[in-house]
């Protein structure tokens, strides 16, 4: 089907050029190539097109009767050639996000005035959720996850890594003290997350050195945000995800403790999509302006 599109193409330019040179330069190929073109067209419908001189080209009714319908469709085809381009150096439509509604509210939603400023004729779909969205199933273009181990199915491109953080407010610090040592913990009121705390353990690192220390306080939650809401209160110590503390940590209105050593399980925030040769020009622009907002330091890890 192309190859008879390029020969209707070519034929269309010869007829109207009324010279295959004069259409050959117009298409930037070779006289013989336009010539094998028409040809081409010729036989694959069992019809002459053209009455040929080394004076004059001329049609035949078959081909004056073709010219009328070929024309036509020449030129739809070159006007969605045409818009086509357009789109793609302008990308427009909706594009479906599912995202963790902590980090969807404090950072993605943040964002979008200056993405639509940019891409104005995109249009964002955001689904916040807390758990993984099948992204095919459920008709998503995009996800953002906080996960410690990408789906195998899905292209992870990682956007920041996800650093947790032990903290506490000034209030409770100044009522409790504030713990120097990682056994210190054990001495003080902690916010409890259990996917962070299997069997009442928080697990830190300090130069590949691993430490486990047994904690307990008078709230658990398996809720992020309730978590942030508790220590925020002056509940205890807690377990913060930085993309969730750091303008608080920034302001003075939670402190950072044991900076030394490192939050485990690591994790990372990943911006998934599936597997596609074809990315769309709308969603690769979200992924593109994500990318290069949150890249190579995001704005949670700075200032505290």
């Amino acid at each position: 089907m192309k190859n008879r599109l390029d020969g209707m193409r070519v034929f269309a330019r010869v007829v109207e050029a009324k010279s295959f040179s004069a259409a050959a330069d117009k298409l930037a190929m070779s006289k013989s190539l336009a010539s094998r073109h028409v040809s081409a067209l010729e036989r694959s419908l069992s019809v002459k097109l053209l009455n040929r001189s080394t004076r004059k080209l001329s049609l035949t009714e078959a081909g004056a009767l073709f010219y009328e319908h070929c024309a036509r469709i020449v030129q739809e085809a070159e006007l969605a050639e045409e818009r086509l381009t357009r789109t793609q150096s302008e990308p427009a439509g909706l594009v479906r996000v599912t995202a963790v509604q902590a980090f969807a509210a404090r950072h993605v939603l943040p964002a979008l005035p200056e993405f639509y400023r940019k891409y104005p004729k995109i249009r964002v779909k955001l689904s916040c959720s807390n758990r993984a969205l099948d992204l095919g199933d459920e008709g998503f273009d995009l996800g953002i996850r906080v996960s410690f181990d990408p789906a195998p199915n899905l292209v992870a491109r990682k956007l920041a890594v996800n650093r947790s953080v032990l903290c506490a407010t000034p209030a409770y610090l100044k009522r409790r003290g504030t713990p120097r040592r990682i056994e210190d913990l054990r001495n003080h009121d902690c916010v409890l997350f259990p996917p962070l705390a299997p069997k009442g353990l928080w697990t830190l690192r300090r130069d590949r050195r691993k430490y486990s220390v047994p904690v307990a306080g008078v709230l658990e939650t398996d809720d992020m945000d309730t978590v942030r809401a508790a220590v925020a209160a002056g509940l205890g110590v807690g377990i913060l995800p930085a993309y969730m503390a750091g303008d608080a940590l920034r302001e003075g209105q939670l402190v950072p403790l044991l900076r030394q050593f490192q939050v485990l399980p690591e994790s990372a925030i990943y911006l998934v999509y599936l597997p596609n040769r074809t990315l769309s020009s709308r969603v690769r622009a979200l992924i593109d302006f994500l990318a290069e907002r949150f890249e190579p330091t995001p704005s949670w890890e700075v200032g505290w």
